[in-house]
């Protein structure tokens, strides 16, 4: 993604999705919008996706591109939940 209106559009979705931890807010939704739209926008880029869910509405996305040699592998790891600020007195 090299283009900065690319990127900032990309950015304005995933800030749109509602992604609230229920464990933390006791409506929040999780993850799962939020991690649907990762694995789309990851199948478009054309990468191997796999969606486990170890908890209910709380996907993890795996997103993998395979090497073609013997190379070491590397991982990056984020998180999509959020904490929202309905009782926090300065958000």
């Amino acid at each position: 993604m090299s283009d900065i209106h690319e990127t900032t559009d990309l950015l304005r979705q995933l800030v749109a999705i509602n992604s609230i931890n229920p464990d933390l807010v006791a409506d929040g939704p999780g993850e799962g919008e939020i991690a649907r739209f990762v694995a789309r926008w990851l199948e478009s880029a054309d990468l191997e996706v796999k969606l486990d869910e170890p908890a209910p509405a709380r996907p993890n996305v795996i997103g993998i591109v395979r090497g073609s040699g013997g190379g070491r592998s590397l991982m990056l790891n984020a998180h999509t939940d959020t904490v929202g600020v309905a009782y926090m007195e300065r958000p």
